[in-house]
């Protein structure tokens, strides 16, 4: 109730406050949606379930945020700025995705780490693992496939510690002697 009011005012009615935090039903991540929603005027129409919430608030993206959304969540949780224009196959250049990125952390849809894993390199975050799971759920199996391909390949160029996160991504992208190199070297 008191995050309610902190974002909405005082003059949010007690109703209202009840109503978003019945709802949210301890879901923080919920309510902060639902906030921002009635923050926007839309408390009459608020998704019922949190996967509608999430569905939601990324259908209300300009479809240039969903493309670059979607080849972000290849990689995970975590991504690269220049990984996503790598996924995104010159379908947009380095400053345009640059820009949608920008557009999205200002949306609070991604964060920018403070550190990257890879020098040089701009790492952003999915501000909440559902967000980059309805994200990944947009994409077809094809542009799976391609994207975990890419996204592996990519990973392998920035030298990625790590052999398992090689060998997923190989393996989803249908690059199973690949895959397999690394799921050795990870055994080993």
């Amino acid at each position: 109730e008191r995050l309610v009011r902190q974002v909405l005012g005082d003059g949010v009615g007690p109703e209202t406050i009840d109503r978003l935090v019945k709802q949210a039903d301890g879901n923080a991540f919920y309510l902060e949606e639902l906030i921002r929603a009635a923050a926007e005027g839309k408390t009459k129409t608020l998704p019922e379930t949190v996967l509608a919430m999430v569905e939601t608030r990324l259908g209300q993206l300009a479809f240039e945020a969903r493309r670059v959304l979607r080849a972000a969540s290849v990689f995970g949780e975590v991504c690269w700025e220049s990984g996503v224009t790598v996924l995104l196959g010159g379908i947009m250049g380095p400053t345009m995705v640059g820009e949608w990125i920008a557009k999205l952390v200002e949306q609070e849809v991604l964060s920018v780490q403070p550190d990257s894993r890879f020098s040089g390199e701009r790492e952003l975050r999915f501000r909440h693992a559902l967000l980059r799971e309805g994200a990944y759920a947009m994409l077809t199996e094809d542009d799976k496939r391609l994207g975990h391909r890419l996204a592996g390949e990519w990973l392998e160029q920035h030298g990625e510690a790590d052999p398992m996160v090689l060998a997923g991504h190989f393996e989803r992208g249908g690059e199973g002697v690949r895959a397999a190199t690394y799921y050795l070297r990870a055994s080993e």
